[in-house]
C-alpha cells in the first residue's frame, strides 16, 4: 500500500501513515484522521487503506482520476483536517471487468497502463477483478504439451482483439497469432498483473474451462466425444468436448494446472457454457451433467474453487448441478436476478453493464445508480456488487458514480454528488459548470436513459431508413436535445476551469450534440430525397457531410479521441512487421465490420465516434451514398436500401448489389487505412467554435 500511494502522489507519500484496524462485523472498513502533523489511514486490509487514501484525496485535494481526461494525480500539498472520514462497507465482493472489456478497452495495454489500473481499482475498492491477460500462453503450451506443434497451437489463437471472445468459445482462431515472443510477453504481463491484484489483497477471477478444443485433436483421441457448436455471428463452428467425455477432464485439468504453473491458483475460476448459444443436446437431464462434470473437474483441481457464471446465457439445470457454495454468479446487466427468482437462492452478484461495444455516446441514468440497487433490489443472497460494462472510454460522469456505488452504503444526494463531482472534474467551483452537471443529469444521464443506448447516425451503414446503427441501440434520441445543447453551453462558458477533465468534456460533449444534430440532417436528407425535394436534399446531405468533416477536426486535438493513437496502441505491442500488420487489422476490424469480413452481422457493433475514422471510413460511406441518392432524382423513383434478409432490424452486410459495393470500399479501406496523427490545438478553443456554429441551429430545430 505504501508504494501504491508513492506511485500516485510521490510529493505527499511521506504524510500518510498506515495502520490496520478490525473489521466491523466483518465488513471492509477505514478511517483516516489527522494524527501528529500526519494523515493516518486505517483499513482492516490493504484495499481497505487504499479506499480510505482515495476518500481523502477526493474530499480535502479535489481529486477526480477517470479513464476519460484527469488520469493523472497532480497532488503537491496534503492538507490537515479535524474530525474523521469513515467508512463501513457492505458490499463483501466487488467484481470488475467484463470479458468484452478486455478486448474492446484494454486489448493493447502494456504494463504502464496496467499499474495505473490496478491502483485504480484498488482505490475504488474492487476486489475481485476478472484477470485472464495472458491465458494465449496458457492455451499455447498446455497444447504443446498435447503435442501440438509452435505453428499448430498458435493458428489456433486469436488475436488481441478477440481473444476475450475465444475465452468465451465463440470463436477460435481469428486473426491467429504467429509470434512466440509475443505470447511471452502476453504471459510476463498477465504475471505482473496477477501478481499486484494479489499484492494488494485482490481476488483474480481466472479462466476457466467449457470444453473448447481444436478440431483437430480428434486426430489424438480419435474417440473422444466433440461436438459442433452453431456458428456464432456468422464465425467458422467452433467445437467442444462433451463435458461428460473423459478427455474433457483431462485437457481442462491440463490446461488449468497449467495456470497454475503460470500465475497461481486463486480460487475463482469463470466460464459459461453454451455462451450465446445453444447446446446441440437441450434435455433437462443433459444439461445438468455438464454442470455437474464442471463442477467435479474444478472440486478435484481445487478444493477450494468456486466456479463463476456469468447470467447473461445462464440455465437453471447447470446452476442446479453445483453445490451453493461452490457457484457465484454475475448479474452483469443486474436485470436476471429478478427473472430467476434470486437465483435460486445461489449467491450472486449485482451488476452494472451500461454499454455495448465501448461506443462513446452519452448515456446511462445516473439517478437509477444514486438510488443504490443493491440495497434496493438486492435479496438475501446478494453478496456484491459489479461493473461488467463492455468498455470503459466514455461517460466520465457516469463512470466516477458508479465506482462510488461499488462501496456506498446508502442512496447518494445526486445534487449535492454533482457539485462535488464539478469541482473535482474541473477544479472550479464556478455555478455554470454545477449547473451543467444539473442539466446532464436531466438529459443524457436522465432516466430515459438506461438500458440501452442510442446510435450514431454519422457511424451508422447508410440506408434510407435507419432503425439502429448497430445490435443493441435505438435510433430514437431518448432525451431533449435542447437541454443537452443548453448544458454543454453553460459547461463551455467556465472561466477558471483548468483540468485536462474539463477539456476532454469539453470536446465530448460538443461532439455529442453535434452528433444528435446530424441526426436531424439526415432525417432532412431523406424527406427531401423522399419529397422529391433538390433544395432540401442538397442542402440537409451538404450539412450532414460538413458536420462530419468538422466533428472530425475537433475530435483530432484529443489524442485518446483518435484513431491514430489506437492504431498506433495495437502495432507497438507487436514483435514483428508481419505480427504489427495483424494487430492493427485487429483493431481496425473491430471498430468496422467486426466479424467475418463479407458475412458480418456485427458490422459497426463497436462504432467510435473517433478522429480520422469519422473523416476516411464514416464519411466517405455518406458521401458514396448520397451521391447514388442524387442520382436517382432525375429518374422519379424511390430507390430502396432495405433488404429482404435482416439482422437486428438492419440489413444483411452483403444483402444486394448496393451493399456489395460498400462492402468492398469497407474491404479496400482496411487494407489502406493511414489516419492522420492528432493535430496541436487548443481543445476548448476549437469545441466553443464548432459549438457556436451550430448553437442557434441545434436550439431552433
Amino acid at each position: 500500500m505504501k508504494n501504491l500511494i508513492l506511485r500516485n502522489t510521490p510529493e505527499i507519500a511521506d504524510i500518510f501513515e498506515l495502520r490496520t484496524i478490525e473489521p466491523v462485523d466483518g465488513k471492509n472498513t477505514f478511517e483516516v484522521f489527522c494524527e501528529n502533523e500526519k494523515i493516518v489511514i486505517c483499513g482492516d486490509c490493504k484495499i481497505s487503506q487504499a479506499m480510505g487514501y482515495y476518500e481523502y484525496l477526493k474530499t480535502y485535494c479535489g481529486v477526480n482520476i477517470s479513464h476519460c481526461g484527469n488520469r493523472e494525480i497532480n497532488v503537491t500539498s496534503a492538507p490537515l483536517f479535524e474530525g474523521k472520514l469513515q467508512k463501513v462497507i457492505p458490499q463483501k465482493r466487488r467484481a470488475y471487468l467484463n470479458y468484452c472489456t478486455v478486448g474492446y478497452s484494454f486489448a493493447f495495454w502494456k504494463w504502464d497502463k496496467w499499474e495505473k489500473e490496478i491502483d485504480f481499482m484498488a482505490m475504488n475498492g474492487i476486489n475481485m477483478p476478472l484477470s485472464v491477460v495472458g491465458t494465449e500462453a496458457v492455451w499455447y503450451y498446455t497444447l504443446r504439451d498435447f503435442t501440438y506443434s509452435e505453428t499448430g497451437a498458435m493458428q489456433f489463437l486469436s488475436g488481441p482483439g478477440f481473444w476475450p471472445w475465444q475465452l468465451m468459445t465463440n470463436i477460435t482462431g481469428y486473426f491467429s497469432l504467429t509470434d512466440v515472443k509475443y505470447i511471452e510477453s502476453r504471459l510476463e504481463l498477465g504475471k505482473k498483473i496477477i501478481d499486484r491484484e494479489v499484492e494488494l489483497g485482490m481476488t483474480p477471477i481466472q479462466q476457466g474451462y467449457t470444453g473448447s478444443v481444436p478440431q483437430t485433436i480428434t486426430k489424438l483421441f480419435k474417440k473422444a466425444r466433440m461436438r459442433l457448436i452453431p456458428s456464432w455471428c456468422n464465425f467458422p463452428y467452433t467445437y467442444q468436448l462433451d463435458p461428460t467425455d473423459p478427455l474433457f477432464k483431462k485437457f481442462g485439468m491440463a490446461l488449468l494446472e497449467k495456470q497454475r504453473q503460470l500465475f497461481g491458483a486463486h480460487h475463482y475460476y469463470a466460464c459459461d457454457p453454451f455462451h450465446e448459444n445453444e447446446p446441440s443436446v437441450k434435455t433437462k437431464d443433459y444439461l445438468f451433467k455438464v454442470g455437474y462434470a464442471i463442477d467435479a473437474m474444478y472440486k478435484e483441481f481445487d478444493k477450494d474453487s468456486v466456479w463463476v457464471m456469468q447470467s447473461w446465457s445462464i440455465r437453471e439445470q447447470i446452476v442446479k448441478a453445483v453445490p451453493k457454495d461452490r457457484l457465484l454468479i454475475l448479474d452483469i446487466d443486474g436485470t436476471k436476478h429478478s427473472q430467476t427468482d434470486e437465483f435460486w437462492g445461489y449467491d450472486y452478484i449485482l451488476g452494472t453493464l451500461q454499454n455495448f461495444g465501448d461506443r462513446n455516446t452519452l448515456h446511462g441514468s445516473i439517478k437509477a445508480l444514486a438510488d443504490n440497487k443493491y440495497l434496493t433490489e438486492g435479496s438475501e443472497n446478494c453478496v456484491g456488487t459489479g461493473l461488467f460494462m463492455e468498455g470503459i472510454f466514455q461517460n466520465p460522469l457516469y463512470f466516477d458514480l458508479a465506482f462510488r456505488m461499488l462501496t456506498e452504503d446508502k442512496a447518494v444526494d445526486l445534487e449535492e454528488y454533482l457539485r462535488n463531482y464539478a469541482y473535482r472534474r474541473y477544479g472550479s467551483r464556478e455555478k455554470c459548470l454545477v449547473d451543467a452537471m444539473l442539466l446532464l443529469s436531466e438529459s443524457c444521464y436522465s432516466e430515459n436513459c438506461t438500458g440501452r443506448e442510442t446510435g450514431s447516425v454519422i457511424c451508422a451503414r447508410p440506408a434510407t431508413e435507419l432503425r439502429h446503427t448497430a445490435p443493441n441501440d435505438f435510433r430514437e434520441l431518448r432525451y431533449d436535445n435542447k437541454i443537452l445543447v443548453k448544458a454543454v453551453e453553460l459547461l463551455l462558458s467556465a472561466q477558471n476551469a483548468n483540468k485536462d477533465g474539463y477539456e476532454f468534456d469539453a470536446c465530448d460533449l460538443v461532439r455529442q450534440v453535434i452528433s444528435n444534430h446530424a441526426s436531424t440532417l439526415y432525417d432532412r436528407t431523406m424527406l427531401g430525397y423522399k419529397t422529391k425535394d433538390v433544395k432540401i436534399f442538397e442542402r440537409s446531405s451538404n450539412g450532414f457531410l460538413k458536420i462530419c468533416e468538422e466533428l472530425d477536426a475537433l475530435l483530432q486535438t484529443r489524442p485518446e479521441l483518435t484513431l491514430y493513437e489506437h492504431l498506433k496502441e495495437a502495432g507497438d505491442l507487436a514483435f514483428t512487421e508481419k505480427d504489427k500488420e495483424n494487430f492493427e487489422l485487429n483493431l481496425l476490424t473491430q471498430v468496422t465490420v467486426w466479424g467475418p469480413f463479407g458475412n458480418s452481422v456485427n458490422y459497426d457493433y463497436a462504432w467510435k465516434e473517433w478522429g480520422g475514422l469519422i473523416g476516411t471510413y464514416y464519411a466517405k460511406r455518406w458521401q458514396s451514398f448520397f451521391e447514388r441518392l442524387a442520382y436517382e432524382f432525375p429518374k422519379r423513383r424511390l430507390f430502396s436500401t432495405t433488404t429482404r434478409k435482416q439482422h437486428c432490424e438492419r440489413n444483411l452486410y452483403r444483402g444486394n448489389d448496393f451493399y456489395k459495393r460498400y462492402a468492398e470500399f469497407e474491404k479496400k479501406w482496411l487494407s489502406t487505412a493511414n489516419p492522420e496523427p492528432p493535430v496541436e490545438a487548443n481543445t476548448v478553443d476549437e469545441a466553443r467554435k464548432l459549438f457556436n456554429r451550430y448553437k442557434d441551429a441545434m436550439l431552433n430545430q
